[in-house]
């Protein structure tokens, strides 16, 4: 069995398509014995999605024949108790999140790695999700170099 020593916590504001997009693509990827796992929280989780999570975003995890859960939870808002449990914290966009990661104050500002994956209305699915892709694969290369 598997021991996990360490968490990376994905943050965008919704908790429905970016976060979980990296939250799922992470532990799909990340070598047996890394011992860290990926989880994601939102900023601002709203009423405004359908469903638990984006359909997009399980339909390019299947596409890339990545399995995941039938039932997936709901969107959650990031709290204390998770930045305190996270190992690394990032917020998908810098534009987007810079303002609630200085809103947190410090010591939790210092601690977010800011990536830039702006939201649907800014950038289409079809680039947004393969740069998660990139940055992914990037921070599994880095953890499994240490």
């Amino acid at each position: 069995m598997e021991q996990i020593d360490r968490t990376v916590l994905f943050v965008c504001t919704g908790n429905y398509y970016r976060s979980r997009y990296a939250e799922l693509l992470f532990n799909a990827l990340a070598p047996s014995g890394l011992g860290w796992r990926a989880d994601s929280r939102g900023f601002a989780p709203g009423p405004w999605n359908i469903g638990a999570i984006a359909p997009l975003v399980l339909e390019r995890l299947a596409a890339s024949g990545i399995a995941v859960p039938r039932v997936q939870r709901a969107p959650l808002r990031l709290a204390r108790a998770d930045m305190e449990a996270a190992d690394l914290l990032i917020a998908l966009d810098e534009a987007e999140h810079r303002p609630y990661v200085e809103g947190l104050g410090p010591p939790w500002s210092s601690r977010f790695r800011l990536w830039v994956v702006p939201d649907l209305h800014e950038w289409p699915a079809e680039r947004a999700l393969p740069t998660i892709d990139q940055e992914v694969r990037a921070l599994l290369d880095e953890l499994s170099s240490r």
